[in-house]
């Protein structure tokens, strides 16, 4: 992981020098090139790398809310540019605050030669016309104030959901129906499946509408144990009414499978799905799947959408909720919340070695708690969280940012071979414009 950030930051670093070199020294270039080269690296990494977003370094915000709102916004390719171009701001306050103006004594000796003198002269940069702005609109205002607007758009975003400011009665807070979710949840050295589905039936009973397994709860190795498993979720889901989301490693046949199916609360298998990204080395003997998030109608939910863990690292698969109009998907493992907050929509997570719960479209949780050792448990909600897509900015135009930022490289590598080999009026042109 360590890795793949460490090229795309040298490659940022490389077109950065080569333009700082090329390229006029106070103009837009000197702030702009680092942060849409590294913004470009980091979304062919996010998209063509088998680690998806989970090497991705705009994760280093990822507990400031405020900030993370952005990617509903510009996606992760946003908080990136943010990120990146910081750090060139900085640089250029550092050098413009240590740049004096100097004289070169022309009073030199016999000895000294024309080369001496030429060593003694700072580097030139091509000049270019003089800016009529004024002084206090620089790179480190202009960033200030964009800063500032993204602060505010998240700030907007979390301030307008359903949290009052004020504490209030529980009836008051949520006037409407709340509903009893529940997560059946793995337990180390437990692999018979009649012991999590009795948890289920328990649940069931106790009035929890959707009850989700955690990631690879049993291995299922012959026809009759696992057709006898689709027959006691099936018989569990009619007499309850509730939706069962099951999950278990299937070798029935010569092809090994991480499976997730999904039976509405009439019975009906509405998600037979096989875990699309599958874990590097972890899982090298199981067969992904097509790529092809999996959804349903519900009746109370809407559009419901199912993948497993990884697959959440993934906005290619991902992704598909916002074209599907998906308001609820069911994670059966650990959450990536970018792309709830990216797509608008409320994730239900049931996690064995972590934390479950639910979360909302902003990425904040509704009702969580540790479950380790526990072999089931409830969280109680508001069913239009559940319910109730955000529209996003994103969900329409996606990663536009990042790929914006792509097509700079090639635009920028063109700028620098014409500045290498092109006629000087050209590249006084260039130098005007950048």
């Amino acid at each position: 992981m360590g890795l793949l950030i460490g090229f795309a930051l040298l490659i940022s670093y490389i077109f950065d020098r080569i333009a700082q070199h090329r390229l006029s020294s106070d103009g837009w270039a000197r702030v702009m090139v680092f942060p849409c080269i590294w913004t470009g690296m980091s979304t062919i990494l996010l998209f063509a790398n088998p680690l998806g977003d989970i090497v991705d370094y705009a994760f280093t915000f990822l507990n400031y809310d405020e900030i993370m709102q952005f990617t509903s916004f510009a996606g992760l390719g946003g908080i990136n540019f943010m990120l990146a171009w910081w750090g060139t701001v900085g640089c250029d306050l550092i050098s413009h605050r240590n740049s004096k103006p100097s004289t070169i004594d022309i009073r030199s000796s016999t000895e000294d030669n024309n080369s001496d003198i030429i060593l003694k002269m700072p580097p030139t940069h091509p000049t270019r016309k003089l800016s009529t702005l004024p002084t206090f609109i620089n790179s480190f205002s202009i960033y200030l104030f964009v800063l500032f607007l993204v602060l505010s758009y998240g700030s907007i975003r979390l301030s307008t959901n359903y949290v009052p400011f004020y504490q209030q009665k529980i009836e008051n807070t949520f006037p409407e129906e709340l509903i009893n979710v529940g997560c059946v949840l793995r337990q180390e050295n437990i692999l018979e499946v009649n012991y999590y589905v009795e948890l289920t039936r328990e649940l069931a009973a106790s009035g929890n509408k959707i009850i989700l397994w955690s990631e690879g709860l049993s291995d299922i190795s012959s026809a009759e144990n696992l057709t006898l498993l689709y027959n006691s979720i099936q018989n569990i889901s009619t007499s309850y009414g509730a939706i069962i989301g099951f999950t278990y490693i299937d070798y029935t046949t010569q092809n090994s499978y991480n499976k997730q199916v999904v039976f509405d609360n009439k019975g009906a298998m509405v998600v037979n799905y096989n875990k699309t990204h599958l874990v590097p080395v972890l899982e090298n003997d199981f067969v992904k799947g097509d790529n092809k998030l999996q959804t349903f109608q519900s009746e109370v939910f809407g559009n419901v959408g199912a993948a497993i863990c990884y697959d959440f690292n993934f906005p290619i698969l991902i992704g598909q909720a916002s074209s599907k109009n998906v308001n609820l998907m069911l994670d059966s493992a650990r959450i990536n919340i970018i792309r709830s907050i990216e797509n608008g929509f409320a994730t239900f997570r049931c996690y064995s070695y972590g934390i479950s719960g639910v979360w909302n479209q902003f990425g904040q949780p509704l009702h969580y708690a540790p479950t380790v050792n526990t072999p089931k448990t409830s969280f109680q909600v508001p069913i239009s969280m559940l319910k109730n897509r955000v529209k996003t900015v994103y969900s329409v135009f996606g990663e536009t940012l990042g790929w914006i930022c792509v097509g700079s490289i090639g635009v920028i590598t063109i700028l620098l071979v014409v500045m290498e080999i092109g006629g000087q009026k050209l590249r006084d042109k260039i130098n005007n414009w950048t």
